[in-house]
């Protein structure tokens, strides 16, 4: 291999390693976790969170593309490799379903709980390390 083409594949590599290092800047959320989601709904004065545990090895069990949830007597949150596959997780749960990015959050009347007015599960979860 001449050093013209040592050079190209360096450069390759150096351009592949910035990039994937860079996915959490271009995209804060994609590094979201739902630990941190239960924290921040936890620090809400109106909104209960009672006993929060970790559930990915049963909730995440049938679903591949799941790969972290946590549940509290009032909520579910789990969260996916990609947005996609948490939109498509999303709507199994009907109007209990909450989708925002690579969490989904699951409790009574999810879907509607957008008024912005009001303290919500899901206005924190969308109010969460925004990168637009």
């Amino acid at each position: 291999m001449g050093p013209a083409v040592a050079a190209r594949v360096i450069m390759i590599a150096a351009i592949s390693l910035t990039m994937t290092g860079c996915q959490g800047l271009l995209e804060p959320r994609s590094t979201m976790g739902v630990e941190d989601v239960m924290e921040a709904f936890t620090s809400q004065p109106n909104l209960p969170v009672t006993n929060p545990r970790d559930t990915t090895a049963d909730d995440c069990a049938a679903t591949d593309a799941c790969i972290a949830a946590m549940r509290s007597d009032e909520i579910s949150i789990y969260r996916f490799e990609t947005p996609r596959e948490a939109g498509k997780f999303a709507k199994t749960f009907g109007e209990n379903g909450y989708h925002s990015d690579w969490i989904v959050l699951e409790y009574p009347g999810a879907k509607f709980d957008t008024d912005p007015t009001k303290p919500s599960y899901a206005g924190i979860v969308d109010s969460m390390w925004t990168s637009d």
